[in-house]
């Protein structure tokens, strides 16, 4: 019985084990069926199936060759990778460190591998026999040639990745290092800010112990080395004016010869003294709510006994009469001032207003913009500590004013203080009558003020005259501008001092502002005050010239083509502000200043010949302005340059912007300098509205300028006011119809009309000085009108060029981020006012050589030196004779343009520069 028992249990536990066996047997063949690949799909080989089993179209041979040695290139690979592989695997396996399913996998990938190139070698064979024995030795080759590229490329990246790794941290390095400079910098501005204070401090705290006391103290100018100064400009152009005084410059106009060699050694004496300068000039004018008064009954007066004196012989009296009739207006040399601190690298702003008010803003920015203020002692009024008033270079001294010893000494508070600085009246309003006759610091007045406390409580105190009532407005409307006087502040807004108190109506003792926009191309002096003013308060100015403007054609011009050129001006400004702005300006003139409303002389839109509309459909042409100006080595473009762009019909066709085509803005200075001047030329009728082409008066520089191409640059301004002028009929051979030529110098008619019209035209450019002695030579009231003339055109041709820029500016026209603003300004046209010298010497020397009836030119020019004067002729850069030479090849210039105008002219005016040209040609240098 146990045997059978035995026997069960050994079949039982034997079929239990096959039983078991089986099960795992199965699970390890369903492992290996089931085993992950060792590689994944492979798809060189399903790329090589699907074109083989393309029939629409059918693959090429050549197609399924590549796609073979893809396939190829692809076994090469996983033979390479498997043979690497195999040996580390099999250590692994035996140390136990892997399982067996792991080398399970790669034994079934590796069966499959062999499978793949066997396959590979028998489709190599069906397309060339042999080719089987061959492919795989092709596919290493490239595996080989592409794993070397690999490496290259990694090893490029990788140096490439170094390279960049290295530049960023010498950048961080640097930006570290000038960071750190930047910080010692500051803490030296710091240090010599407040290492001044206290000298001066010390100084003033030494001064006050004296028995006799000085408001204004005396310190070295050594005191002042390395730091920023800002500057009053105007009060600085005053004095340097005042040391550049041309004597006769009320007799021969334009600007004082000496100014630019003054501004220049002002300039060499700052950096001697190791002071850095920062130029404020005064922006707009505060807004005046009265219609101006101009009355120059009085100059007019003196100016013509100064005449008098001159044709007598009794200079001492003339110059007497000029110097309290004339004054140079400043704002008319601000763009001239601006363009030599520029060409010097000196730093300079227009204020929006009020240069002193930034002045205060500058010195009290914690960033400490400027460390110290030269101005006028009439900057106290703000809230500022001391001021330099002057600046003694040869002694090597500079004058401080201290507030707080002058508070002490007038026994008054600061707001007291500024009261009667109000009452004593200056530029920005008038003075308090009963301060009319003494001094408003004069003892009595200021213990006047004491008595009642404040300013408007000594107005009121006396407001029964109606004279003074009318000052309380006066009074209040200041005071509230000096407190909340508007400034440009360093991120570039326009704010009042003193923001968190300002009150809602600033329009009412301000004027309307303006956007921040236009305020910081103030700043940049893109545009004057003149036209934004006339805006502002809706009146504009016209005072006697220096001729006293008796003819007839000086004042049509004023009443015709210059209203029409201010109409043109205020269009373009008005087209990009709020419609509030687009109103009329009266603009009142010297000889009908009391004219009733419905008299009165209005700037509208109307008057404007060539519209904002009709100078909007520009767009960049298919000629490049950059590369034309290269090819022909213009550093600046030019009229010529503008319209030769347009000089033919393809050309001029292609910069007309379509209805519907986008604008697309200017990038660069020279193209918008070109389109500046382009549609300047189209404002003034030189380019044709609807073509884009040149006009006859275009076409006549064009002939010009081909005829001279030598031309010097100064002659494109003076040509273009040449042809204003032609067309005007005030370039002309005739007298005006006050003539001042009493006396007959030629009897022949034919060579005075010469004479008259050749010496008229030279004057339109200047003569070139030295700059060191003034002009003391022959002076010319007829040619002293032409140059009225001139003048008054060139001021309005200069604000028409502000004026068309703004608008450019805000219209977007340009990328205004990629201009610089200083450069553009200080390029733009019309920016000098020629005097009457060169006129007088281009008519002596004609007159001279007529009345001696030689042909002797050398004679003539010594005869020409002796009548102006040895000092007049060292004033001149160049020799008579050279000045001479210059005159006449700008009135060949001229002539060539009359020329081309042909009958684009009267017939009578073309005549007379024929005619002209005909009795001169012979007597030219």
């Amino acid at each position: 019985m146990s045997s059978v028992w035995l026997a069960v249990i050994y079949i039982g536990g034997w079929i239990l084990s096959m039983r078991i066996f089986g099960y795992f047997w199965k699970n390890r063949k369903l492992a290996i069926n089931d085993a992950e690949p060792w590689f994944p799909e492979n798809e060189a080989r399903q790329q090589y199936i699907d074109l083989l089993q393309q029939t629409e179209p059918e693959a090429t041979e050549a197609q399924l060759k590549t796609a073979l040695m893809r396939r190829a290139m692809e076994g090469v690979a996983r033979v390479l990778s498997m043979r690497e592989d195999k040996q580390v695997l099999a250590n692994l396996v035996k140390q136990g460190t892997l399982g067996d399913d792991i080398w399970m996998q790669f034994t079934v990938s590796e069966k499959e591998l062999e499978g793949e190139i066997s396959a590979v070698i028998a489709e190599a064979n069906t397309f060339k026999e042999g080719w089987g024995q061959t492919i795989f030795q092709s596919a290493s080759e490239m595996v080989m040639h592409e794993k070397s590229k690999k490496v290259e490329k990694e090893t490029k990246v990788k140096k490439e990745e170094e390279a960049r790794k290295q530049v960023l941290e010498e950048k961080r390095k640097e930006q570290t290092r000038l960071q750190n400079e930047k910080n010692r910098e500051a803490r030296k501005e710091r240090e010599r800010a407040k290492a001044l204070q206290d000298l001066l401090a010390e100084e003033e705290a030494a001064a006050s112990k004296k028995k006799k006391k000085s408001l204004i103290s005396v310190h070295p100018l050594s005191l002042l080395k390395d730091i920023r100064l800002g500057i009053d400009g105007n009060l600085w152009l005053r004095n340097v004016i005042q040391g550049a005084t041309e004597q006769y410059l009320s007799g021969i106009g334009g600007t004082p010869s000496g100014l630019r060699k003054a501004i220049e050694k002002e300039l060499e004496n700052f950096k001697a003294a190791s002071i850095h300068p920062l130029f404020v000039f005064s922006g707009l004018a505060l807004l005046r709510k009265e219609k101006p008064h101009v009355n120059d009954e009085n100059k007019i007066k003196k100016r013509n006994i100064a005449w008098e004196s001159v044709n007598s012989g009794k200079m001492d009296v003339a110059l007497s009469s000029w110097n309290t009739s004339h004054t140079i207006h400043q704002p008319d040399l601000i763009h001239l001032v601006m363009r030599i601190l520029k060409e010097n690298g000196i730093d300079y702003i227009r204020a929006p207003y009020n240069a002193e008010a930034q002045l205060v803003y500058l010195e009290r920015n914690p960033k400490q913009i400027i460390h110290a203020t030269f101005a006028g002692p009439e900057l106290l009024i703000f809230d500022i500590e001391r001021v330099i008033t002057s600046i003694d270079f040869a002694k090597q001294t500079f004058s401080v004013i201290l507030k707080k010893a002058v508070l002490q000494d007038l026994m008054l508070t600061d707001d007291q203080f500024l009261d009667l600085c109000i009452l004593a009246g200056g530029d920005q309003c008038v003075t308090f009558p009963p301060f009319a006759q003494q001094s408003a610091f004069a003892p009595a007045s200021v213990e006047r003020l004491q008595q009642h406390r404040t300013g408007f409580n000594l107005i009121k105190s006396i407001a029964n005259d109606q004279q003074i009532s009318k000052y309380v407005d006066v009074y209040c409307r200041m005071r509230c501008a000096m407190r909340h006087h508007p400034i440009l502040t360093d991120d570039g807004h326009v704010e009042p001092m003193n923001a968190d108190q300002a009150p809602n109506d600033m329009h009412e003792f301000i004027g309307y502002c303006l956007p921040n926009e236009v305020y910081y191309y103030i700043s940049r002096g893109l545009i004057s005050d003149a036209a934004l003013n006339a805006l502002l308060c809706r009146y504009g100015a016209e005072f006697s010239p220096l001729c006293n403007g008796e003819s007839k054609e000086y004042q049509n011009f004023l009443l015709g083509d210059i209203m029409k050129i201010k109409a043109q001006t205020m269009t373009l400004i008005q087209s990009q502000l709020n419609t509030f702005y687009a109103r009329g300006i009266t603009i009142v003139h010297w000889h009908d200043s009391n004219l009733t409303p419905s008299q009165e002389h209005v700037v509208k839109s109307d008057l404007a010949p060539v519209k904002v509309a009709d100078i909007s459909n520009w767009k960049t042409g298919k000629r490049s302005v950059e590369k034309d100006l290269k090819k022909i080595g213009l550093m600046v473009p030019n009229y010529t340059f503008a319209l030769s762009l347009v000089s033919n019909a393809s050309d001029a066709s292609s910069t007309l912007l379509a209805k519907d085509e986008k604008l697309a803005p200017l990038s660069t200075l020279a193209e918008v300098q070109t389109r500046h001047i382009s549609k300047l030329l189209q404002l003034r009728s030189f380019i044709e509205t609807s073509s884009h082409a040149p006009s006859p008066y275009g076409k006549a520089i064009l002939d010009a300028s081909k005829a001279y191409p030598t031309a010097p640059p100064e002659f494109q301004d003076a040509l273009f006011i040449a042809l204003e002028l032609v067309r005007t009929e005030l370039l002309t051979s005739r007298p005006y119809s006050h003539n001042y030529t009493k006396k007959i110098v030629l009897e022949d008619e034919a060579a005075t009309k010469a004479v008259r019209l050749v010496s008229r035209t030279a004057s339109l450019i200047g003569a070139k000085f030295k700059g060191v002695k003034f002009w003391a030579g022959p002076l010319n009231r007829d040619l002293l009108a032409f140059n009225s003339v001139n003048k008054v055109l060139t001021r309005n041709l200069r604000h028409l060029s502000e004026g068309l820029i703004l608008q450019m500016l805000l219209a977007n026209e340009c990328q205004r981020d990629a201009l610089d603003f200083t450069d553009l300004a200080t390029q733009l046209p019309f920016a000098y006012e020629p005097s009457t010298v060169l006129g007088i010497l281009v008519k002596e020397y004609l007159e001279t050589l007529a009345l001696n009836g030689s042909s002797n030119k050398e004679e003539a020019i010594k005869q020409v030196e002796e009548s102006i004067g040895a000092t007049s002729a060292s004033t001149l850069a160049d020799s008579v004779k050279e000045e001479l030479q210059r005159g006449f090849a700008f009135w060949d210039l001229v002539f060539e343009a009359i020329k081309s105008l042909g009958s684009a002219i009267s017939k009578e005016l073309s005549q007379e520069f024929q005619d002209a040209n005909n009795w001169v040609k012979s007597r030219k240098i």
